[in-house]
This record gives structure tokens, C-alpha cells and sequence, in this order.
């Protein structure tokens, strides 16, 4: 294999209370750990997901340490850029609450009589594109993120952008609920497959999705698939008493109605029900092996080397 690949993974909001032991519901830890390509840890790597439910702010440091590990690996692998200063933006350059901070602060100083000189963020240019010092005929780049996940690689790709262009980009879900970091714009990114919750499965109504405007990509795929958020990531509920405060109760084949006459069970949402021909519990596991499918194909139409 002539191709160098560094391979990373980040995984939805709590993944260290929901995954399994051995990742088996969690397709981001899946695919890493099936890429036949160096070893687990070297040239790839997988993170959970940001623990805070609420705002996602542990997304940052997430999103610092896998900056970290991939410029450790770039530095490995190519000395010259280390010895030539060429580094990724900094988490400062994207985060627009360090920014607003930072201006803050600097407008408080000169307003008493200090001399101030204002840090403006790098923004990403197509002079700093053109002059990458590296290729993906050098390296392959490949991100994976689901949910909150999708948000951080999202970042990732744009951080990188002084360096390499990442080489494919795999999203399951992504969601930008992390008041600091704007994920909506996909840029300095080869390939890239998002694979979507159905709007018709009613699973978290009220977050949308990042990561839609695809900037300088060659080729972009969007699909979307009848099961819940989690359950693009490869996780969700199908029994009522594991549906947390947090919880989707969007793929339980039945939910439980108070009437009159006392508690009744009916089926839940009945008109994809009828449509699909298959109770919610189904379509939601049926429509997660597919979601991943569509993922792992378009990486393997690219060249990754993923069972």
C-alpha cells in the first residue's frame, strides 16, 4: 500500500455513558477499528464524544487533542514541517467566543490608555490553499464524527487547512449545538459523505443539522435514512424505561397513552409505520445498518481501505 493514512474518529454527545464495551453501537468506533491500515492509537484514532449534554463545551478540548495527535503524526512522518514552522490554525482562530474575549479585553485595555495590538483570527484563504506543503498523494486525511462529533472534525478539516487537505470526511448526523465553534461550512475537504436523520422519524425535532455548505469540495454525497440521531451514530432506544430525561423516544415501536379509562399502548408514529410497513423499532435498526453502509461505501469508492 503506497498511500499514508492518519484516521480519526469522534464520537456523539455522551458516548461514555451509551456505548457499549465493545463499541458495537457506536458506528464512528466501528469504522476506525475496521480500517485495514496501520494500528489503533499510531495511525488511527478514536475519541468519545463531548460529555456536557446541554452546551458541548468539553467539544474543545476534544477538538484540541485530536488537532494534537494529527500534527504529532504529520511531524512523524514529514520532519521538514516541523523544522519549517508550518502549523495548523489554532483553536483561537475558530472559536468565536475566545475571539469575542479577546477583543474584550483589548477594548478595555486602550480604553485605559494602553497600547494594544488586536489579535485578528487566520481566516482560511485560497493563497494558504494553494500553498499546502503537502498533498493527499502525500498523506490521506480521514475524519469521522457523528453528532457533536461531526461538528469537531468539521472544525478539524478548516484548522488543517495551512497544512494538507483532509482527503474524506465521513458525517453521521452532524450537529452543531456548541455555542463557540461554526461547523456549517465544510471547507478543505476532498470527499465527503453525510449520512442524515429522515425528518419523518421526528427524532430530536428541536436541533438541526451542520455541516451542510460543502466549500471547494470535489465531491460532496447527502443521504438520509429512516431512523433516529443516535441511531445514524448506531445507538438508540426501543424500550421506554432506558428513555433518559435526554432521551429519543422516537424509534419504540409503541408508546403509552393516559386516557380516561387508564394507560393504553399505541403505535408509535403510525404513518411511517404504515409507509415502511414495519413497526419504528425496525425501521430505526434497518435505517442505522444502512446509514453506516452509505458511509463505508463512499469510503471504499475513495480508496480507504475499510471492510
Amino acid at each position: 500500500m503506497n498511500n499514508r493514512y492518519i484516521i480519526v474518529g469522534i464520537d456523539g454527545t455522551g458516548s461514555r455513558e451509551w456505548m457499549y464495551k465493545d463499541g458495537s453501537n457506536s458506528s464512528t468506533f466501528k469504522f476506525i477499528r475496521d480500517v485495514h491500515y496501520g494500528a489503533m492509537d499510531i495511525d488511527r484514532r478514536w475519541y468519545n464524544g463531548p460529555s456536557n449534554v446541554v452546551t458541548g463545551s468539553d467539544t474543545e478540548p476534544i477538538v484540541q487533542e485530536t488537532l494534537d495527535f494529527i500534527y504529532q503524526r504529520i511531524g512523524s512522518l514529514f520532519p521538514a514541517i516541523r523544522s519549517q514552522s508550518i502549523k495548523p490554525l489554532e483553536l483561537f482562530d475558530v472559536n468565536s467566543c475566545m475571539q469575542n474575549q479577546e477583543r474584550t479585553t483589548q477594548h478595555y485595555m486602550a480604553s485605559h490608555g494602553y497600547s494594544v495590538t488586536y489579535r485578528k483570527p487566520v481566516t482560511v484563504t485560497q493563497q494558504m490553499l494553494a500553498h499546502q506543503p503537502l498533498t493527499v498523494d502525500d498523506v490521506r486525511v480521514v475524519l469521522i464524527g457523528h453528532s457533536r462529533g461531526g461538528l469537531a472534525v468539521t472544525t478539524l478539516a478548516r484548522m488543517l487547512s495551512p497544512l494538507v487537505r483532509v482527503y474524506f470526511m465521513g458525517l453521521y448526523d452532524s450537529v452543531d449545538r456548541e455555542g463557540c465553534l461554526d461547523g456549517m461550512s465544510v471547507e478543505n475537504v476532498k470527499f465527503v459523505a453525510h449520512a442524515r436523520r429522515h425528518p419523518d422519524v421526528k427524532s430530536r425535532t428541536y436541533f438541526g443539522n451542520t455541516s451542510l455548505k460543502y466549500i471547494g469540495v470535489d465531491h460532496a454525497e447527502e443521504r438520509f435514512f429512516y431512523t433516529s440521531h443516535g441511531g445514524i451514530g448506531g445507538s438508540f432506544v426501543t424500550k421506554a424505561n432506558e428513555v433518559s430525561a435526554f432521551g429519543d423516544s422516537s424509534c419504540l415501536p409503541n408508546i403509552d397513552v393516559q386516557t380516561e379509562e387508564g394507560p393504553i399502548s399505541l403505535i408509535n408514529n403510525p404513518a411511517l409505520v404504515k409507509q415502511l410497513g414495519k413497526k419504528m423499532d425496525q425501521v430505526c435498526a434497518d435505517g442505522s445498518n444502512e446509514a453506516d453502509q452509505f458511509i463505508r461505501t463512499q469510503a471504499k469508492r475513495y480508496g480507504i481501505p475499510i471492510a
